[in-house]
């Protein structure tokens, strides 16, 4: 293979000096090695005029000068097929990549090692073996990438204590924490990392819808799992069974709670992670996005001295940001203030907050019955999701406190049937509850792009009836342009519908009337429902008439 000496070449080129090829052929004859490599070594020649001098003497092109760098699949795949161990590609400095069907492509570091030309014949069989030559910044990447998918392979098939160590491994960590940096730089509140059959997909909730953000091969799916468990304390080695998980992390200069939750599924499992940074500058009732007559109700709700106020709504429709506007609105440094939350999403100052934990036992009602011997004025209650822990906040109410709470339910008038069902005597679920509330959010139309639009009639006919209208429309509709990613969107506010509970509604839910009947209460009562206030924002322009369908179809 070898035609001319490599230090005639280099003089030739006038690349080096007669003086330094002859101090480096004592060297070689004193300690072996290249000659070539010894030049670059001391200094005597640059790494370009090395590779153009070996091009010429090997007749082998230089990849990124003479011929295209390979993709690193390329790469990884013809390391994968060739019948050798990544490992020994790695150690020998190795690279090997198709070239069509009849050649394979390669370079290393020592092109004319006698190991690396035999074991490259055996395994490349009839194809033709065709030499580039790399410089060595390029071969440090292609190896380092090769490295990497050899932990993730590792990783997918290794034993508990290699799950543990691989997880702690940079590309791991970086590509979680890309992730998180992802997912903060959107303005997302949850993050869906999806197992599928050959890859997995990282979506984004962002402003209330899904977006896919991120695919990956499968064959890293453990070692994001594996991971994710290991900073939010789950077991890395449960994978048969549903897991809950917490953690704090810094991410872009803020410091972030992030819940997460794991479930088992058909090809790994899903993973959700919610993210709640721990500072918020808008708990205010005022930034919640009300209109001012709710918005008097829910300071006049904050005053009260006693009774239970309820905030209802699906999951991640805002309930307890609201929550914890009444806890600031209620602040006024006069009472003593506490919250029992699971977890605690917020920190507030001037307000002891304590967090449940079912694990250890100390459920939401029995931390309720120790925070009743703290001499509290106001409760917060994360969620009333049980008998026992409706029971205590009734009591509490009915003595003299004020109770904050959270239900799962789909309008305000359905909590009291939620707490009769629970098993509440209707004539005790009526008494103490001060004021209902339900919330959805709803995208904010981006600014930037949002265009006129024009609402049928039905529209108009059904606002007619709400007294907050005062029959002007500015309508849009969403278009799309970057600043808001293509989705016509950008940020989220809250629609609410308010009830304030009087005497009449609460005889109607002491002689447990059917649902129905209590909604036609309301309505008569002239109390603006979900759909009227999202439309009532819609006519202001601040949100789309499609926005409001979406999130209330009724």
């Amino acid at each position: 293979m070898e035609s001319r000496k490599i230090g005639e070449l280099l003089i030739e080129a006038r690349a080096v000096h007669l003086q330094d090829v002859e101090r480096a052929l004592q060297l070689q004859a004193a300690a072996g090695g290249r000659l070539g490599s010894i030049l670059f070594r001391t200094g005597a020649v640059s790494e370009d005029a090395l590779l153009k001098a070996l091009g010429a003497q090997l007749e082998a092109p230089v990849l990124g000068s003479d011929a295209p760098l390979p993709d690193e699949n390329r790469v990884q795949q013809g390391i994968a097929e060739s019948g050798i161990a990544a490992d020994w590609f790695v150690d020998q400095r190795v690279l090997l990549w198709h070239e069509g069907d009849e050649a394979l492509g390669w370079t290393a570091q020592d092109p004319l090692s006698p190991l690396v030309l035999q074991a490259l014949s055996v395994c490349a069989g009839e194809r033709r073996l065709d030499l580039h030559l790399a410089r060595r910044h390029d071969l440090d990447r292609y190896l380092d990438f090769v490295s990497r998918e050899r932990a993730m392979e590792s990783l997918a098939t290794g034993t508990d204590k290699a799950l543990r160590e691989l997880a702690e491994e940079a590309p791991i960590i970086e590509l979680v924490n890309n992730i998180f940096g992802q997912a903060v730089e959107a303005g997302a509140s949850d993050i869906h990392i999806e197992a599928g059959a050959t890859q997995f997909v990282v979506r984004l909730r962002v402003d209330g819808v899904l977006h896919t953000r991120m695919t990956q091969p499968m064959e890293r799916f453990p070692a994001v799992a594996s991971r994710i468990k290991l900073i939010s304390g789950a077991d890395i080695a449960e994978r048969r069974l549903p897991q809950d998980g917490r953690m704090t992390t810094r991410v872009g200069g803020r410091e972030f709670d992030i819940r997460v939750s794991t479930a088992p599924d058909v090809h790994g499992e899903s993973i959700v992670l919610r993210l709640l940074p721990k500072e918020r500058a808008d708990l205010a009732l005022a930034n919640l996005g009300m209109e001012p007559d709710h918005l008097e109700i829910m300071h006049g709700w904050a005053r009260e001295a006693h009774g239970i106020v309820l905030v209802t709504g699906p999951t991640g429709s805002g309930k307890s940001t609201t929550l914890y506007s009444m806890l600031a609105a209620a602040n006024d440094g006069n009472r003593k203030m506490i919250t029992v939350e699971d977890p605690v999403e917020f920190q507030l100052p001037g307000i002891t907050q304590i967090q449940a934990r079912a694990d250890i036992g100390y459920s939401f009602a029995r931390a309720l019955r120790a925070i009743l011997r703290q001499d509290p004025d106001v409760i917060m209650i994360g969620e009333i999701r049980d008998l026992e822990t409706a029971e205590i906040a009734i009591q509490a109410a009915l003595t003299g406190h004020l109770v904050l709470s959270t239900l799962h339910t789909n309008d305000a008038a359905s909590a009291f049937t939620r707490l009769i069902n629970m098993g509440i005597e209707p004539f005790l679920a009526a008494a103490p509850v001060r004021g209902l509330q339900a919330q959805r959010l709803v995208r904010l139309l981006c600014t930037a792009c949002r265009e006129p639009a024009t609402v049928p009639a039905a529209i108009l006919e059904e606002l007619a009836g709400v007294p907050a209208w005062n029959g002007q429309g500015n309508w849009f509709h969403p278009r799309g342009c970057p600043a808001c990613q293509g989705t016509g969107y950008k940020g989220r506010l809250g629609i609410y519908e308010l009830i304030p509970v009087d005497e009449s509604l609460q005889a109607l839910v002491a002689r447990n009337v059917s649902q129905d009947q209590l909604k036609a209460h309301v309505r008569e009562a002239g109390w603006r429902t979900l759909r009227e206030d999202g439309l009532l924002k819609a006519s202001r322009g601040i949100t789309s008439v499609e926005e409001v369908m979406r999130v209330v179809s009724q």
